[in-house]
């Protein structure tokens, strides 16, 4: 797994307490169900589990930034429905089987080897009729191209990215077993101070 692990460990070392949940958070909120279960693939400091547990969800929040989740796991030691797990989402063991999946920005984190685990893992481990929601940067965005090249679309600048071709995303679901529901493409989904970059949000099913 290529996601520049100590630049997280040190990002999030000074962001430690969750802030509001993201724009993506909100726009899967109506999908979700009150004591069903979801697995956060890369949940940083927690601001989108956290709002999901808000819902009532039983949500499971991995990251591989151990001491973040250390630091989460006794500050949500009384909130029976969030619970953590330090570990490479790329190299994960069976779990209970999960009603949804999410994974915002943590895709673009890894190689391609590493997505292709991810994937596979998911079609193991969702529920049949599971949804798994996806945002992930494009190779639209205006980042592609700045910092020193990698294979796959990959930039290595402060730390590692690989932009996402939406039809190979698309097509790689499709292959392990998934029903794409939506798909778009697009600016104005995921701004951040100055930033708008280009993202692809997708919510596919388990078949």
């Amino acid at each position: 797994m290529n996601s520049s692990s100590s630049y997280w460990e040190n990002y999030y070392s000074k962001h430690r307490e969750p802030s509001n949940c993201s724009p993506f958070a909100e726009f899967v909120t109506p999908f979700l169900k009150d004591g069903k279960r979801l697995i956060e693939f890369g949940c940083g400091n927690a601001r989108d589990s956290k709002h999901f547990a808000q819902q009532g969800v039983n949500v499971l929040a991995i990251d591989q930034c151990e001491k973040e989740i250390a630091y989460l796991t006794e500050k949500f030691e009384e909130t029976k429905n969030l619970n953590f797990l330090a570990a490479d989402m790329t190299n994960l063991s069976e779990l209970e089987k999960s009603d949804f999946l999410y994974s915002r920005f943590t895709i673009h984190a890894i190689n391609k080897q590493g997505e292709e685990k991810l994937i596979k893992w998911a079609s193991n481990n969702l529920k049949t009729d599971g949804l798994f929601f996806v945002e992930v940067r494009s190779v639209k965005d205006e980042l592609f191209g700045v910092g020193k090249a990698l294979p796959d679309n990959a930039f290595f600048s402060d730390h590692y990215r690989r932009f996402i071709v939406l039809k190979e995303l698309n097509n790689r679901f499709s292959e392990n077993g998934f029903e794409i529901l939506y798909s778009l493409e697009s600016k104005g989904l995921a701004p951040y101070k100055t930033e708008d970059p280009v993202v692809i949000r997708i919510i596919v099913q388990k078949k």
